[in-house]
C-alpha cells in the first residue's frame, strides 16, 4: 500500500457557529426572492428541461410532496439552501420523466438479468465505498458509476461530444469538479464520475430512499419514509439498474453497494433473492464522528441559526435505528447468502479482505484479480486528498461513555474495535 503526505483538515466552527456579520448581510438581502417549491412548479420545469410528458405513475407526488412540503416550511433555512433542493427535486422528475421514456421504447430492458450481484452494506461511513471500488478494481465485476447513478438514462436525441464523452459524464465531471472545490468534502468522499456509488440513487426519481435525508433537514420524512414498504421503490431501482445494463451489455456480475440496505433487508432481498450480502461493520461512535461533520458542513451553510444540538440528536438516533433494523432483519438473508465483516479487517488488509468477499460470493481469487486490486490502491493511496481530524466529544458535546453504553448492544453482536476513547 503506498504511503503519502496528507494534508489534515480540522473543522472548528461546530463549537461556535457564528456566521460572518457580511455574510450574513448578504444572505439577508437574498432572502427578498422567493423559491417555489410547489409540486406543479416542480413537475412543470421537469417537463420544460425534457420536453417529455409522461411520469408513468403519479403516486410519487404524495412523496415528492412530503419532502418539498417539509423544506419550503423550514424558516431556519437560507434561500440558498432552498434553491438547491428545489434543483435536486426538479433534476430527479426530470429522470423519472426520461426514464419512463426509455423503459416505454425499450420493453426489453424487463428481460435482462442481475445475476447473483454482490452487495455491499452497511452504515453511511463505514468504509462501504472504499471496498465496493477495491472489488470492482477485480475486471470479473462491473459496478454502477456516479454518472450512471446520477443520470441512468440518456436525455432524448443528446448525442456524445466530439471528444466522444457521455453527455451524462460531463455533467457528472462538473458536478464533481465544484464540489471537490471544498477541500475537505474531496477528503472525506470522492464522488468522481467514474468512481463507484451506490445504487440507491436510482431510487431517487421515484422519490423514495434515504438519501434525502443527506440533502435537507427532513425528519418528517423521514418518518413517512419509514412508514412506508420500501420492496417496489427496490423494484424501481433494480428496473433502472436493468436499464443501464442493457445500454452497456456485459456478462460480468454486478458489485453493489447502499448504506440505507441496512434496515431494508426485507426488500432488498425481496428484489435480489440471488444477491451474496457483505455487512462491515463499524464501531458506531467512530461513524457518528465522521457522519456529524460530513452532513454537519451542510448544517453550518444552510441553517440560519445553526443548530448542532438537533444536528447531533437526529444522526445518533438515525444511526441507532439502523443498526437495530439490521440486527432484526440480518436473518431474513438465507443461509450461505450473508458475510459479516469488521471496518478493522478492510484497515488491516484491504486486498485481502476484498479477496475473502470474492471467495464468498463464488469467484476464486486469481493473480490477475489481486494484480487489479493493489492497481487500484495504489492509484488511490489512503489519505491522497487529505485526512480529517475528529472530535466527537469537543464539537458536538457528546458524552463517549454514555454513547458506549447506548450501543452496547451492537458491540455484543458484532465486536469491533473501539476507534473513539473518551476525553
Amino acid at each position: 500500500m503506498s504511503e503519502v503526505q496528507t494534508k489534515v483538515f480540522r473543522v472548528e466552527q461546530f463549537r461556535n457557529p457564528e456566521i460572518a456579520p457580511e455574510r450574513r448581510a448578504e444572505l439577508e438581502a437574498a432572502e427578498a426572492e422567493p423559491v417555489d417549491l410547489s409540486t406543479e412548479s416542480i413537475l412543470a420545469e421537469a417537463k420544460a428541461q425534457t420536453c417529455l410528458a409522461d411520469f408513468g405513475s403519479m403516486d410519487f407526488v404524495e412523496r415528492l410532496e412530503a419532502i418539498a412540503g417539509e423544506v419550503a416550511r423550514n424558516t431556519n433555512l437560507w434561500r440558498h439552501s432552498k434553491a438547491r433542493m428545489r434543483g435536486s427535486l426538479v433534476k430527479a422528475a426530470a429522470n423519472r420523466l426520461k426514464n419512463k421514456a426509455y423503459l416505454d421504447a425499450h420493453p426489453e430492458v424487463a428481460n435482462e438479468k442481475i445475476d447473483r450481484p454482490i452487495i455491499i452494506v452497511g452504515l453511511p461511513r463505514s468504509g462501504t465505498t472504499h471496498l465496493e471500488n477495491l472489488i470492482a478494481a477485480d475486471r470479473r465485476l462491473r459496478h454502477l458509476p456516479v454518472y450512471l447513478g446520477s443520470e441512468a438514462v440518456p436525455t432524448p436525441g443528446e448525442e456524445p461530444g466530439p471528444d466522444g464523452r457521455d453527455p451524462r459524464w460531463v455533467r457528472s465531471a462538473a458536478h464533481w469538479d465544484r464540489m471537490s472545490g471544498n477541500p475537505i468534502m474531496a477528503a472525506m468522499h470522492e464522488h468522481s464520475p467514474d468512481h463507484a456509488c451506490g445504487e440507491n440513487e436510482l431510487q431517487m426519481p421515484d422519490f423514495t430512499t434515504y438519501q434525502w435525508e443527506w440533502m435537507a433537514e427532513v425528519p418528517g420524512w423521514r418518518d413517512y419514509y419509514l412508514g412506508q414498504d420500501q420492496t417496489p421503490h427496490y423494484a424501481y431501482g433494480k428496473r433502472m439498474l436493468q436499464a443501464i445494463a442493457h445500454q452497456f451489455p456485459s456478462d460480468r456480475r454486478w458489485i453493489l453497494k447502499g448504506n440505507q440496505h441496512s434496515e431494508q433487508v426485507p426488500a432488498l432481498m425481496a428484489n435480489y433473492p440471488d444477491a451474496y450480502i457483505v455487512q462491515i461493520h463499524r464501531d458506531p461512535l467512530a461513524i457518528l464522528q465522521s457522519v456529524l461533520t460530513m452532513r454537519g458542513l451542510s448544517i453550518l451553510s444552510d441553517q440560519k441559526q445553526p443548530d448542532i444540538k438537533a444536528h447531533v440528536d437526529y444522526w445518533v438516533d438515525r444511526i441507532e435505528r439502523m443498526l437495530r433494523a439490521y440486527l432484526r432483519d440480518m436473518d431474513k438473508v438465507p443461509a450461505g447468502q450473508r458475510l459479516d465483516i469488521l471496518f478493522g479487517d478492510v484497515i488491516a488488509d484491504d486486498v485481502g479482505t476484498a479477496q475473502r468477499v470474492l471467495n464468498f460470493a463464488g469467484l476464486p481469487s486469481t493473480d490477475e484479480s489481486i494484480a487489479d486490486m493493489r492497481d487500484y490502491m495504489d492509484s488511490h493511496p489512503r489519505g491522497k486528498d487529505g485526512r480529517v481530524v475528529y472530535d466527537l466529544s469537543g464539537d458536538f458535546n457528546l458524552d463517549v461513555a454514555a454513547l458506549r453504553e447506548r450501543f452496547a448492544f451492537y458491540h455484543e453482536a458484532f465486536p469491533y474495535k473501539e476507534e473513539v476513547k473518551a476525553g
